[in-house]
């Protein structure tokens, strides 16, 4: 379920309110719980092309924390993703931008997934708060130079690998292309059981246990979705670790999402390490 408040809280920190009354003015919903809703708003920055604008709305969307999935500049496009936990969904909002005669209109469109709830007011909230720290003019090219340049927030995730390996499997499940664009350079630490080690071109790859979802201890209802296996890729400077590991015992690896394929629903990590304990 999505939880407004949650991203009330993420936004709670930022006292922007430039183009507030135009993004409430502008404010719609459209759809159903059972189908999906969408929220959308709109607001119009003086004196600003579309790459200033989607340049300074991937570095706003950044600074929350949020991943860039998709963007394309010439296009007036980018799609932003708030990252799911163990108790929220991935949310996905895109950016449209159109010139308006030397202006830029930029419309955020935030959508939920069918069978999830949010209130259209924290909704609104959180789109007009973003919305509102978008300058116009010399100061608005400045923060668009900034943004552009911006990366995704390069923190580290840990989880159970077979919790990990479950999610992928219903997000290939659901958009197979939108595994890799959602997740391709992540840092993961994964904690599991080593079920292969083997040695391809001088890397040590180790494959993680991930039982069948009808071996497994946590089963969520609904969950249909096909076994996918998780395999990390220790490069020669850490061959000397990967070689001290055991089939049967659990470890800790942190390596970058490089990879996911979809046809033998397998994921690849990369330049893996032991993970510390944190």
């Amino acid at each position: 379920m999505l939880r407004p408040a949650l991203i009330v809280l993420a936004l709670a920190a930022a006292a922007h309110t430039a183009h507030a009354g135009e993004c409430e003015d502008n404010f719609k919903k459209s759809g159903s719980v059972l189908s999906g809703v969408d929220f959308s708003s709109v607001v119009t920055v003086p004196d600003q092309s579309i790459a200033d604008a989607i340049g300074q709305m991937r570095g706003i969307m950044i600074a929350e924390k949020m991943d860039v999935i998709a963007e394309d500049v010439e296009g007036g496009t980018l799609l932003v993703e708030q990252r799911s936990t163990n108790t929220t969904r991935a949310i996905p909002t895109l950016i449209s931008v159109f010139d308006e005669g030397g202006a830029a209109a930029v419309e955020m469109t935030v959508k939920t997934e069918k069978g999830q709830f949010a209130k259209a007011d924290a909704i609104q909230g959180y789109m007009c708060t973003l919305l509102g720290k978008l300058q116009g003019g010399d100061a608005g090219r400045q923060a668009a130079a900034t943004g552009a340049a911006t990366q995704n927030v390069d923190d580290v995730t840990e989880q159970d690998v077979y919790v990990f390996s479950r999610r992928i499997a219903r997000e290939g499940e659901a958009n197979a292309a939108a595994v890799s664009a959602r997740h391709a350079g992540r840092r993961y630490a994964l904690k599991g059981k080593v079920a292969s080690i083997q040695e391809q071109d001088g890397d040590i790859i180790v494959g993680f246990d991930i039982p069948e979802t009808s071996e497994a201890f946590i089963r969520l209802p609904g969950d249909n979705a096909p076994r996918t296996g998780v395999a990390c890729v220790f490069k020669p400077n850490q061959r000397a670790t990967a070689l001290t590991f055991r089939r049967g015992e659990t470890a800790r690896f942190e390596g970058r999402f490089t990879e996911y394929d979809g046809i033998l629903h397998q994921v690849w990590l990369d330049g893996c390490k032991p993970a510390r304990r944190r």
